[in-house]
């Protein structure tokens, strides 16, 4: 019997998807089920354009951001756009991958997304939300 090699899946993160965070975060952190290329993988963060009263909606936030993830994640010359100052992870291939966000980050939605290159060949695209609502 051969060995059926699954995508490289969001498993949890830091921030985990649909929190709301009192403090700013400094960088990001995703855990996938099995180690991507991270050089060859694109990880971006994004404001979202989301009004306050969507905030504690994941639901909502999440239909919001799947326009904005197909349009701006194969973008490329778009660090002024984002949010995040790139990848901080300098291992090759990893399971964890840490970005590092902008200082100043305004109070919103953002939106972590990634189109990776698992270490089995196949691709996957996904994204999460966080909200940044300061007390």
């Amino acid at each position: 019997m051969g060995v059926v090699l699954a995508h490289a899946e969001y498993r949890s993160s830091i921030p985990t998807a649909g929190a709301t965070l009192k403090t700013a975060p400094s960088v990001v952190t995703i855990n996938f089920s099995q180690a991507v290329e991270v050089r060859l993988s694109t990880f971006k963060v994004y404001l979202l354009s989301a009004p306050p009263e969507t905030w504690g909606s994941s639901t909502r936030l999440k239909r919001l951001a799947r326009p904005l993830v197909q349009q701006v994640l194969p973008l490329r010359n778009d660090g002024s756009r984002r949010v995040d100052t790139g990848v901080t992870t300098t291992a090759r291939t990893s399971k964890t991958v840490t970005l590092s966000l902008k200082p100043g980050l305004k109070p919103g939605a953002y939106v972590v997304m990634w189109k990776n290159l698992g270490v089995d060949g196949h691709t996957e695209t996904d994204f999460f939300v966080f909200v940044y609502r300061p007390s």
